[in-house]
């Protein structure tokens, strides 16, 4: 070992100090206290985040996490719901004054992380901030070994018994054991701050949402007296339009009408900035010794405001799949692992629905794609093409559902049948996953010439 190098030993080191995995430490160190525990964050906690609205029935979580006393003191900017001009020109509101505390939160993220991190260092655990995780491997011992660098170039040497990935969309443990990625769509947010530059107070608390021909924008409040302000389209819309460029971004603002009159006592400090903001889901969320948490396991749309929330439920679910692991349960992982998956059908369910709601632009691919369109007929002979039959194109598969489903699919399109017919033997492999997704996922392997209309 070099001088430079440190070499620690815990039970469970959990990589990303986000909400998500700040939530399963907290929890894991009350739900198991003789299990030692790391928190590995690659931040300082410095930078800005993309903040987000906090619904208030965080309350519960926050209560449970035993934080909900400190979270008051940071005094975060009140939320007392959000706008919309969606199936419409006309704003409708969803308030939460009829909540017990009667209104929501804008997260200053920066904060409200680096409090989660200082509460779990007050509990025992051991935070290592402004630190990256190099790789990792399985040892012969049963145990992960994590090779970690420090800010100042140091090699820290990791070993554990458990690993939970909480890294974020990126999921850089799932993806370092090769767990491929399921998307849904491929939606991005094209992000611009601005100043407000007028004398009065900015007092429009409210989160604003407002559809167009080419998706949809919204804007609300971020720390330091700014707004930010996205659209959000899929990746092909924004190349052809050219987006993310300062000078179409502002032209197709201007195109806006709730949007647009809000920055009226505004001026833009940034370009705009392209972020991920896509569905998607890893093919498995556990393995032997490590499982993953928040958007390293599953990523909603931020239509749904749901991206902290879900992140510390599924934190604290994990503790309790993470503690009776220990405790040498077979099945705890498989546990956590159904009920993450069936969170996340239940959400795309409730994306499809409101999706629905949009109706002026029939004639969108954007939208088009969102309504989950049904073209298939119950009677279309379909069959495996002869590519498919030598499985030259489908490692490449990647939407609507986990690899070794679609590769199902097309076993039983092995011989021509019926497109119902095929549904529901699928159905009665995979209860889990609804009918409709089952028929978005063969009109999927078609357009992608793995599956064809079988002539008889």
């Amino acid at each position: 070992m070099s001088k430079r190098e440190k070499s620690f030993c815990y039970d469970v080191v959990i990589l990303g100090g986000g909400p998500a995995g700040a939530a399963t430490a907290l929890s894991l160190r009350e739900h198991a206290p003789s299990l030692s525990i790391a928190l590995v964050e690659q931040s300082n906690y410095s930078t800005i985040r993309i903040g987000e609205t906090l619904p208030p029935t965080v309350q519960p979580l926050l209560e449970q996490l035993e934080v909900w006393p400190a979270f008051l003191k940071q005094e975060h900017t009140p939320a007392y719901g959000s706008c919309a001009a969606w199936g419409s020109d006309k704003l409708w509101s969803n308030e939460f004054i009829f909540h017990a505390t009667g209104h929501g939160w804008h997260l200053d993220r920066r904060r409200f992380d680096a409090m989660l991190a200082r509460e779990a260092v007050s509990r025992g655990i051991a935070v290592y901030a402004d630190t990256k995780v190099i790789s990792s491997k399985a040892s012969d011992r049963k145990r992960w070994h994590l090779t970690a660098r420090d800010s100042s170039g140091a090699s820290i040497s990791i070993d554990t018994s458990f690993v939970v990935d909480a890294t974020g969309r990126r999921a850089v443990f799932a993806s370092q054991q090769n767990i491929r990625k399921v998307f849904l769509d491929q939606l991005l947010g094209v992000c611009v701050f601005f100043n407000l530059n007028g004398r009065t107070p900015f007092t429009e608390t409210y989160t604003l949402v407002e559809a167009c021909e080419e998706g949809w924008w919204y804007s609300a409040l971020v720390p330091e007296g700014k707004l930010a302000v996205c659209f959000m389209s899929d990746a092909d819309i924004i190349k052809k339009y050219s987006l993310h460029s300062s000078a179409a971004w502002f032209e197709l603002l201007l195109e806006t009408q709730h949007i647009k009159a809000r920055l009226q006592k505004a001026e833009p400090v940034t370009s705009p900035a392209v972020r991920a903001a896509y569905s998607q889901r890893l093919e498995r969320m556990t393995g032997d010794g490590w499982l993953a948490v928040g958007d390293a396991a599953t990523t909603f749309d931020p239509l749904s405001s749901q991206g902290i929330f879900k992140g510390l439920r599924s934190g604290i679910i994990a503790s309790y799949a993470i503690g009776d692991y220990f405790k040498g349960s077979t099945s705890s992982l498989e546990k956590y692992e159904a009920i993450m998956a069936s969170e996340f059908e239940a959400y795309l369910e409730t994306r499809s629905a409101y999706y629905g709601q949009e109706q002026r632009f029939a004639d969108s691919p954007f939208w088009q794609r969102r309504h989950n369109q049904i073209t298939l007929a119950p009677k279309e002979m379909l069959c495996l093409t002869e590519a498919a039959r030598k499985r030259v194109r489908l490692e490449r598969l990647a939407m609507h559902l986990p690899l070794p489903d679609l590769k199902l699919l097309c076993q039983i399109c092995d011989a021509p049948r019926e497109a119902q017919e095929i549904v529901s033997e699928f159905r009665a492999r995979r209860r889990s996953i609804s009918d409709r997704r089952i028929i978005l996922a063969l009109q999927y392997l078609l357009s992608e010439g793995i599956v064809k209309a079988a002539t008889v």
